[in-house]
Order: C-alpha cells, then sequence, then structure tokens
C-alpha cells in the first residue's frame, strides 16, 4: 500500500540517535523503524480487544443467572440510599 499520509515527530536528539542506530542495525530507515513498531504495538491491541470483546460477548449471552424479586431490588436501593 502506498505511504500516503504525514506526520511530524519531533525527538530530543540522543533518543534520535538512538533511533538511527537501532534503524542502521536492522538495515531500514528510521521512518521504516517507526511504522514496524507503531504496527506490533497498535495490531496487537487490536486483535486482544476482539478476542476480549467476543468473550465478554459469550459469557453475557450464556449467563445463567436466577431472576432477582422486587422486594431484593428495593432493599439493595435502600442500602444504596443509606450510604
Amino acid at each position: 500500500m502506498p505511504l500516503t499520509k504525514k506526520v511530524m515527530i519531533l525527538f530530543e536528539p540522543d533518543k534520535y540517535k538512538k533511533l538511527e542506530l537501532k534503524a542502521r542495525l536492522h538495515k531500514k530507515s528510521v521512518g521504516a523503524l517507526i511504522r514496524d513498531t507503531m504496527e506490533e504495538c497498535a495490531v496487537p491491541d487490536d486483535k486482544i480487544s476482539k478476542k476480549k470483546r467476543m468473550e465478554a460477548a459469550r459469557r453475557i449471552v450464556s449467563a445463567e443467572e436466577k431472576p432477582v424479586e422486587w422486594k431484593e431490588i428495593e432493599k439493595l436501593i435502600e442500602q444504596g440510599h443509606a450510604k
């Protein structure tokens, strides 16, 4: 996919030197190193989030709880207001 968006990031000189060194060690540009790092950080979060959402939905759908009587609900509301 062609690169079409541009971002400006400012670094302290010593941190930028570290980026340059790491990029050189991996035989890529600083920009490529930053893009690759972003992919490593952002993409797994998306996958985890989707996995967590699916698990939560499964738990909600499979929940088996006894219905609560209205008297019990009123009691819980009164306790909440008392605090």
